[in-house]
């Protein structure tokens, strides 16, 4: 890490961003998803709205220390590349910190007047979900400050769009803790109730829930995978790695009762990497990924002998969440450009395209040639 470069200039589009930025960024927000997740376990346990302040809570803390370390690397770059460095190499997480900052402010306000939210109201309040937002655009920075790099990824930066899909991953999961199996077998409103794992009931009412937790987690995880693949070619591993963290927030918040979630997040992970860590997936191997899980989640629930939906409806959830994995792939492979096999990235020059030559898998005219 350098001094500023010189007034009115800064890093050429083809230099690469200190991987020390990348890290440092990746750990705060590894920190602020951390104490999010304290916080939102908080939220729900509480019964009834409480009154007073609590800017200062535990988790909160946590939560302020992550975003303190945002606040740190994007300094760190304004005082090495110049004042517009932030907003130049990490634009979502400039306004991603902006919009936090307001949500934060107008959620300590929101207390004030009306008291701390109980249970799911939490995740729905209106400056909770401008910190969602803001969270959101920290967590994606990482990914796509190195989706701007031509050079293809090493095993570092392969690491750190593990680490991001997990951190936004994670956010999602709890800002949408009405519809994620990720909380089956927590406590709500200090243990008045208590959120079945899928497949684990008989009533109607948690089989409805159960089914679309089903096909919203296949979608979610789906629309993750296919746009990171899309734009960058992580190395093989780095989505078993993904899921697999993302598989201990179950475990952290249930104990080993959510086992089963954590073994079908790794079948996730797995299949993602075996169906083509280094170009674009088919989306029948995206459909076949997201059905993995459930398959492997079923399997585990069955074999501990929880399992008590019909044939039908096990299968069904299955065959759901491989269609929705199938639909999500083939939306996104329809409307966004395609990543060239030989180049990380398509519509940036490469070396041969900067010297005037035609180079594998672009066009002559140096544009990146569409591959079907």
């Amino acid at each position: 890490m350098t001094g500023p470069h010189p007034p009115g200039t800064g890093p050429g589009p083809d230099e690469q961003l200190d991987l020390r930025w990348l890290v440092g960024l990746m750990a705060a927000n590894t920190v602020a998803a951390v104490g999010l997740f304290g916080d939102i376990v908080r939220h729900l346990s509480i019964v009834g709205v409480q009154t007073g302040d609590d800017f200062l809570a535990g988790w909160h803390l946590v939560l302020y220390g992550g975003v303190l370390g945002v606040v740190g690397v994007l300094a760190g770059i304004a005082w090495a590349e110049g004042p517009l460095g932030p907003g130049r190499r990490l634009p979502s997480a400039t306004v991603g910190l902006v919009v936090l900052t307001a949500g934060g402010v107008g959620d300590a306000l929101w207390h004030e007047a009306y008291g701390v939210e109980a249970a799911f109201p939490a995740l729905v309040s209106p400056p909770h979900l401008a910190v969602f937002a803001g969270l959101v655009a920290l967590m994606v920075a990482p990914i796509g400050a190195l989706a701007r790099e031509p050079q293809p990824l090493d095993r570092a930066r392969s690491a750190i769009v593990a680490g991001s899909v997990t951190s936004v991953l994670l956010v999602i999961t709890l800002f949408t803790g009405y519809l994620t199996p990720l909380i089956g077998g927590s406590e709500i409103q200090a243990g008045a109730y208590t959120e079945p794992l899928v497949a684990t009931s008989i009533l109607d009412h948690d089989t409805a829930r159960g089914l679309a937790q089903v096909l919203w987690f296949a979608t979610l995880s789906s629309f993750a995978a296919v746009v990171v693949r899309t734009r960058l070619a992580p190395e093989r591993g780095t989505w078993t790695g993904a899921f697999g963290l993302l598989g201990l927030a179950p475990l952290v918040v249930t104990g080993f009762s959510a086992l089963p979630l954590t073994i079908g997040l790794l079948a996730l992970g797995a299949v993602t990497d075996l169906t083509g860590a280094e170009r674009r997936p088919h989306p029948l191997a995206t459909g076949l990924a997201a059905a993995s899980m459930w398959a492997a989640y079923f399997l585990v629930i069955g074999l501990r002998g929880d399992l008590v939906w019909l044939r039908e409806l096990w299968a069904g959830a299955i065959a759901s969440s491989f269609l929705a994995g199938l639909a999500v792939a083939g939306g996104i492979r329809w409307i966004a450009p395609p990543r060239a096999d030989v180049a990380p990235r398509v519509g940036y020059p490469t070396q041969g395209d900067r010297e005037g030559a035609p180079e594998g898998g672009r066009d002559g005219d140096g544009r990146g040639r569409t591959v079907g």
